[in-house]
């Protein structure tokens, strides 16, 4: 598939890189939708949520992996969107693509992971569709909804916020380069896999007055990106307030890279990116203490570039992080 630009200049998706792909649908189609992480449709008082996520098994499902782990994944990469939003789960429709070949048992276990982890927060499977294929690929749509009050969206971000993240980061990094080395390989594809929306955090963080939001399910630096791209604000943050997963360091052993290299720029981990006001630091942190809930803060908001304090200078966040249509994720 070619890309056209206005000029008549014809471009390949792997020339371009995911983002750009966006923009470019975005701009041909007109949409009116904001660039968050799931569409925001107005009913009644409230709105609805809608988002969509697809996995394919040659991308993001090591070989082996138990399916049970695949549906729980599904699950909660599509909850994570809604989560980002502060919303409520309702229901996601489920669709597969899966080689006729394979067990009835297999795909069996798969739904009902997904259906398990819905559960937990109160949604369900509302149906979907299943067709032969020669990959297993599945496709969830998700839909939530929350108050006007409530919703939190990234064009919230405002210059000389705080910002934040929820708990830490790099497990899924560092579970990817355990895998494809075989160090430990088992435990790389769950690190990989066994992922965890951040819903009821999302719910009681903008209950306690959390303003922008959204998931790091490309990791810190494309969102960073991201965000200085869509809304012309970048971030100062610091290096050592960052918290990493406790797999890192050994993941930069294996690897040769740098664990702020692991942690920050290739994603998959789920956690929350966010923001809060200067003014509400301290009854923020006490709700989150209470509520048993981690934060950590890793600088502010402002109007210049992404920039990064290693404790001596200050330097341009170059990094872009992963992005599909561009290469593979952590060369090394």
């Amino acid at each position: 598939m070619n890309v056209s630009y206005a000029d008549g200049k014809e471009l390949k998706l792997n020339q371009l890189g995911e983002r750009n792909i966006i923009d470019e649908i975005f701009s041909t189609l007109s949409i009116s939708q904001e660039k968050d992480d799931c569409a925001v449709l107005r009913n009644g008082r409230d709105f609805l949520l809608l988002s969509t996520d697809i996995i394919r098994q040659s991308t993001h499902i090591p070989e082996g992996s138990d399916p049970s782990l695949i549906g729980s994944f599904v699950a909660n990469i599509n909850l994570s969107d809604i989560a980002a939003m502060a919303g409520i789960p309702r229901g996601m429709l489920v669709s597969y693509l899966i080689n006729p070949d394979s067990d009835d048992a297999y795909l069996r276990k798969i739904a009902e992971s997904i259906d398990k982890e819905l559960k937990k927060h109160g949604a369900e499977v509302l149906g979907g569709d299943t067709k032969e294929g020669d990959e297993l690929v599945i496709s969830g749509a998700i839909i939530g909804s929350q108050t006007g009050k409530l919703l939190r969206r990234r064009s919230d971000i405002r210059k000389h916020h705080i910002i934040g993240i929820t708990n830490s980061l790099g497990r899924s990094a560092a579970g990817y380069i355990f895998n494809r080395t075989g160090y430990r390989k088992d435990l790389g594809t769950r690190m990989m896999l066994d992922v965890h929306a951040r819903v009821r955090e999302a719910q009681i963080m903008s209950e306690h007055g959390a303003k922008f939001m959204m998931d790091l399910s490309d990791g810190l630096f494309a969102s960073m990106f991201q965000m200085k791209h869509d809304y012309g604000i970048g971030f100062k943050i610091v290096e050592d307030e960052i918290k990493f997963d406790r797999n890192v360091r050994k993941a930069a052993e294996i690897s040769g890279l740098s664990s702020t290299e692991i942690a920050c720029s290739f994603g998959g981990d789920y956690e929350l990116f966010f923001s809060i006001e200067n003014s509400s630091y301290r009854d923020f942190i006490s709700a989150m203490e209470s509520e048993k809930i981690s934060v950590s803060f890793i600088g502010e908001a402002w109007n210049g570039d992404n920039i990064i304090f290693n404790g001596k200078e200050w330097s341009s966040v170059r990094n872009h992080g992963y992005e599909h249509f561009l290469g593979k994720p952590l060369q090394f």
